[in-house]
């Protein structure tokens, strides 16, 4: 088995695992509505830890799958994370997947096959100059202060939930970026030579900033605006990172850019569709009118919440 299709494999389950780990949460806060003392309650269910566990477990098949693969083509498949939340979520809600979820799954699906079979990525330095880290990191900080500074001055709360979803999904991918650095200096050294080198630390700094910064679009506005844009910003700011820092790049080029340029666009657009589904309406994170299924659907929407860690 080649490096790449190890890195398939373990990005698709890590995706697998962070899609079930996060049902089997938002399912278990579900139930519990109404029937905790607090709310850290939650915290004493077993079936909470349970997926908790399987969520970790995904970030670790998240790393390993970094150690074999380029950014571009984990970061690209780890959105089927939501293509695999559908059945799950549908399964534990005992309920139907409508047709309008399984045209978004197949368009999806469809879209990250193109990205990652007609594309191609390939892998670029392992461990680049100390200067192409430090531009990247503030980089990463400014992108991130003027999105809330902005966010900071909308007066919707819509628009704070969004402006601050994209800040997060910024930090997510940063998180993704360092803990590839991590993962190399482990398969180099093991741990003295994470210790001793900086992406560890970074890691731990970018996934405290990218939690609260999730944490804070979700408290800014209504979740079906907050999770989308976090959700396509992850994957989208993750290659550019993985272009610009890491020098990885697509094996087309000319004309086969632009195509691969729009089958992005439609995977960002079947990734927000998607997202507002399982954050709609009787989910565990709520929603608003006007995010259900297109009339004639007549079948129930999910009441499970997305994947929101890459």
């Amino acid at each position: 088995m080649t490096e790449t299709w190890a890195a398939v494999l373990l990005a698709l389950a890590s995706a697998l695992s962070q899609a079930l780990g996060t049902v089997m949460r938002h399912r278990t806060m579900d139930r519990a509505q109404g029937r905790l003392e607090s709310k850290f309650g939650v915290l004493t269910s077993r079936y909470w830890w349970t997926g908790m566990t399987i969520s970790l477990a995904g970030f670790a098949f998240q790393g390993l799958a970094l150690a074999f693969g380029s950014l571009i083509l984990v970061q690209t498949i780890s959105v089927t994370s939501l293509i695999f939340a559908l059945p799950l979520g549908a399964w534990m809600n005992r309920r139907r997947v409508s047709k309008t979820e399984l045209f978004w799954g197949h368009v999806l699906t469809a879209c990250v096959m193109v990205m990652v079979l007609y594309g191609r990525p390939t892998g670029g330095e392992t461990h680049p100059p100390l200067w192409e880290w430090a531009l990247a990191c503030v980089g990463g900080v400014v992108v991130v202060a003027i999105l809330l500074r902005i966010g900071r001055r909308r007066h919707t709360s819509g628009g704070r939930a969004v402006l601050f979803g994209v800040a997060g999904g910024t930090a997510f991918a940063y998180v993704a970026l360092f803990t590839k650095g991590v993962t190399q200096r482990w398969h180099a050294g093991g741990a003295w030579e994470v210790a001793t080198t900086g992406e560890v630390y970074a890691l731990v700094v970018a996934a405290v900033a990218a939690l609260t910064l999730q944490q804070m679009s979700f408290e800014a506005g209504a979740v079906h605006q907050a999770v989308p844009a976090s959700t396509v910003t992850t994957p989208v700011i993750s290659m550019v990172l993985g272009v610009v820092v890491l020098g990885e790049r697509f094996a087309v080029d000319g004309l086969h850019l632009l195509a691969l340029g729009a089958t992005l666009a439609v995977m960002a657009a079947a990734t927000v569709a998607l997202a507002r589904k399982e954050v709609g309406p009787g989910g565990a994170g709520g929603g608003a009118a006007g995010s259900g299924d297109s009339a004639g659907d007549g079948e129930p929407r999910s009441a499970s919440s997305t994947p929101t860690n890459r």
